[in-house]
């Protein structure tokens, strides 16, 4: 079904792709729609096609920690985080992380957007975006049975698109999203107006990336590669781990030019051509380290490891920014012991029951993430606390322009956070409902839990992603800066406390029995302070280390995705991103793609 060594190595394509992940798939298909276009697509993961641990909704994050399916990256000790090490599982399969992810259909709100184009991202409008998101989707609307049994409050049919390739849908419903729901309601948090179309604060119930009638999972290779497979100009080829771009010799000052691309497969290197342009979607932790690689980023890094520099961008592997979480769990009252997930997990004879029961009946394998509320701080710390923390940051901010501390490009960033806060248009708190137990530790025979996540969407905090030797083979270096900025710790701590007290909160509180993690041991600020630094997760939401902006801001790449100092070098997926969303991002990614291919096939 894939393409073979030779349908590549030595070839000469239009287009050359570096990754088969989310955009990746989605850019080069959207190009290949043109019969006299070539396109190549090198992937270093494998296929994994028509693969249950992949395909059924309830397997989610089963995939992580298996080498089969994901990059296992793991971060530097974490200074500002107890010295922790965080794990940093990426999608390595085709379709790259749309195929692990936890299927979640969300949208960025609108003010998020637009602060892409506030920072010098002509053309990068939230109506654009909006547009382009729809591009990709064949939404199909619940049913009535569905929205009465999951209190879908709100369904707008002109936010979704139809005549996608990518199919989106709403997941059978646990038995606590209602529960979820209502306790939030009643703890002030109002429905979301309009969730898919730029006003996504409040609580609500996304679709996932899910085919309703199959009830499998839908991703990048379901739905631009197979669709595509057979198209004489689409070569996609998996096991092919890129070691640098291939740069054409060419006079002092002058933009740099790519050839092609030099990989490795099966043991043996090898280079395909590109007579058009080189187009990297890595994903954001190896977007930095293929364009080091190849001699584009800040010389102070690829110096010491005797790398020429032939386009020096102090921004590569920069301005990281990723969404955490942490877990509060409980212990789910007798009566729902069957509902929870945890009894997949816990009981095989019951699962191996369910998943035959998958795709015919009810079956807990069907069920997925859908409950989530994105708030401003104002809700999750009150009015006049959350003000006096917005307040203190700002003085925090000035303090370090005035110290010299701070790059022009993150004092332009920090302007418009900050301005979204002080107007209650930030989403940096987000409640998940996860019906199991989210840390393994906790799940055991004879008990079912459920989980609410505390996430930070928006942090103050930035990381970076480097090389750690010359070999590609080598994982780039991970360090997230976890907590740097306590603003970050602080608000982690209001979402956390916010959480605990709908334990008190009815009809959560009478579907639960106690907290079994943290546990009520935990107290004092001190206590949550380090069990958010212990029990911390990335959400696998990593953006920025090839940020679209100006290149005197540190930029990467410009509003057109050109890497700055090239003549036919892209950047097409997250690492684009210059200041993080309040959304889950794999709409993001596929919209990012959308837009791609339209500029360059000179569309817009």
């Amino acid at each position: 079904m894939t393409a073979s060594i030779s349908d590549v190595s030595g070839q000469t394509f239009d287009y050359v792709v570096i990754g088969e992940k989310t955009s990746g798939l989605t850019v080069a298909a959207r190009l290949s729609e043109d019969p006299n276009v070539t396109v190549a697509v090198l992937e270093a993961g494998s296929a994994n096609l028509d693969d249950p641990l992949i395909d059924v909704p309830a397997q989610f994050g089963k995939q992580f920690g298996n080498p089969k399916y994901s990059w296992e990256y793991s971060t530097l000790p974490q200074k500002t985080a107890n010295d922790k090490v965080y794990k940093w599982p990426r999608g390595k399969t085709l379709g790259g992380s749309s195929a692990i992810n936890y299927f979640m259909w969300t949208k960025p709100p609108t003010v998020d957007i637009d602060a892409w184009e506030k920072l010098g991202n002509s053309g990068w409008s939230a109506a654009r975006f909006f547009e382009y998101s729809r591009k990709v989707e064949k939404f199909h609307p619940p049913t009535d049975e569905a929205v009465a049994k999951a209190n879908l409050q709100v369904f707008r049919p002109e936010a979704h698109g139809y005549d996608g390739p990518l199919d989106i849908s709403f997941p059978a419903a646990s038995a606590m999203e209602i529960p979820f729901q209502k306790a939030l309601a009643n703890a002030g948090v109002k429905v979301a107006k309009d969730p898919l179309n730029g006003d996504p604060f409040g609580v609500t119930m996304v679709p996932n990336s899910h085919h309703p009638v199959k009830r499998t999972r839908t991703s990048a290779a379901t739905a631009f590669y197979l669709p595509n497979k057979d198209r004489e100009n689409f070569k996609v080829l998996p096991d092919a781990h890129v070691n640098r771009i291939v740069i054409k010799s060419s006079g002092n000052n002058s933009d740099v030019e790519a050839e092609g691309v030099e990989f490795e497969h099966q043991g043996q290197i090898h280079i395909v051509k590109a007579s058009k342009e080189v187009i990297i979607s890595a994903g954001t932790l190896q977007t930095p380290q293929v364009l080091e690689l190849s001699g584009i980023g800040d010389k102070r890094i690829l110096e010491p490891f005797g790398i020429k520099t032939l386009v020096d961008l102090p921004g590569v592997g920069a301005n990281m920014q990723e969404h955490s979480f942490v877990s509060l769990i409980s212990e789910l009252e007798p009566s729902l012991t069957n509902k929870s997930l945890d009894i997949l997990r816990t009981d095989p004879d019951y699962a191996k029951e369910q998943l035959a029961l998958f795709g015919k009946g009810e079956s807990l394998f069907h069920i997925g993430l859908s409950s989530t509320a994105f708030e401003p701080l104002k809700t999750m710390a009150g009015e006049a606390s959350a003000q006096e923390m917005i307040q203190r940051q700002k003085a925090r901010v000035q303090t370090q322009i005035e110290s010299g501390l701070l790059s022009k490009s993150l004092q332009e960033q920090y302007k418009l956070q900050l301005e979204k806060l002080e107007n209650n248009q930030s989403g940096d708190c987000e409640l998940i409902l996860i019906p199991f137990g989210a840390v393994p530790s906790v799940v055991q025979k004879g008990r079912s839990c459920v989980s609410i996540t505390s996430a930070l969407n928006l942090p103050f905090s930035r990381g970076t992603i480097h090389i750690k030797s010359t070999n590609p083979r080598d994982q780039p270096i991970v360090d997230p800066h976890t907590f740097e900025d306590t603003f970050d710790l602080d608000v982690m701590t209001a979402t956390f406390k916010f959480v605990r007290k709908l334990s008190d909160v009815e009809p959560w509180k009478s579907i639960i029995t106690k907290e079994v993690f943290p546990g009520p041991s935990v107290q004092s600020d001190e206590d949550i302070h380090n069990y958010l630094k212990e029990g911390l997760v990335t959400t696998y939401h990593t953006a920025g280390t090839a940020s679209m902006l100006p290149r005197e801001l540190d930029g990467v790449v410009d509003p057109k995705l050109r890497v700055y100092g090239t003549k036919n070098i892209r950047v097409v997926d997250l690492s684009i991103v210059p200041l993080h969303i309040a959304s889950h991002t794999q709409a993001t990614a596929y919209t990012i793609a959308e837009i791609a291919a339209d500029m360059i096939k000179g569309v817009i």
